[in-house]
């Protein structure tokens, strides 16, 4: 099974600007061109229809930019979850930056977590919650799943050498990976995009960073690499995991 997951920078369409427009479409069709089992996308777009695709979408996010087009069917999500096969929304504690749902029909893999670990609250007039607090809101949600048959997979807002984001890695490994959670991810100093699995699951990751923005974001899809997350039953071969450093993108 591949699972794919990416931070798509909330695309938008029907704005009426051609560049934004071509943005939507290409990153539509990224997607639709990786042909992956499911998807966890993060700073989703409700408008992004994928054919042969269900979807389910965490609570509509409050935190807005006011750069952005949010317009006809626009609307922002922290977290959508795509798959070939029917999806089981669960409920969580916290709906807007989690997303919990059981899928059919993949082996070892039970159910999907997307989340996001926001930074969003700092430009809000109406939170008074901080990056830490998110985060343990976060961690409480993964501790509280099931320790089998789960893939975990979310933009964390944290990476291995970021100074200010030391203490965060800390409690992610020692909270969580500590805990039986295998995180694939922990020493990656080229993604805030984190996956974490239960250890009855075998990964193997490849990672795009071609389309991440280039210079003045003239070029590229988003400010995010896409991670292709592929499953296997661990029972059936040994625990593993192995993480290229890029993959030709999707043509």
């Amino acid at each position: 099974m591949k699972i794919g997951l990416w931070n798509i920078d909330h695309p938008e369409t029907a704005s009426g600007v051609l560049r934004k427009e071509r943005r939507f479409q290409e990153v539509t069709d990224y997607l639709m061109q990786a042909a992956c089992d499911a998807y966890i996308i993060t700073e989703a777009n409700a408008a992004i229809d994928l054919s042969g695709y269900f979807c389910e979408l965490s609570d509509e996010s409050p935190f807005k930019s006011s750069s952005r087009f949010y317009g006809g069917a626009n609307s922002y999500h922290q977290v959508a979850i795509y798959c070939q096969t029917p999806l089981e929304r669960s409920d969580v504690d916290e709906p807007i930056n989690g997303l919990l749902c059981k899928v059919a029909d993949h082996g070892c893999l039970e159910q999907l977590y997307g989340n996001v670990v926001t930074i969003k609250d700092q430009w809000s007039k109406t939170s008074s919650k901080t990056y830490s607090d998110r985060l343990s809101e976060q961690i409480d949600a993964v501790r509280s799943l099931i320790s089998e048959g789960t893939l975990v997979g979310g933009d964390f807002n944290l990476r291995l050498g970021w100074p200010q984001k030391r203490l965060a890695h800390s409690r992610v490994k020692e909270e969580l990976a500590a805990k039986g959670w295998a995180w694939p991810t922990e020493t990656r100093e080229d993604t805030v995009q984190h996956v974490l699995h239960s250890p009855g699951i075998a990964v193997d990751l490849t990672i795009d960073f071609d389309v991440k923005y280039g210079a003045n974001k003239a070029t590229g899809l988003s400010d995010h690499p896409f991670i292709e997350i592929s499953l296997t039953d661990a029972t059936a071969g040994g625990m593993h995991w192995v993480a290229s450093e890029a993959v030709e993108p999707v043509s």
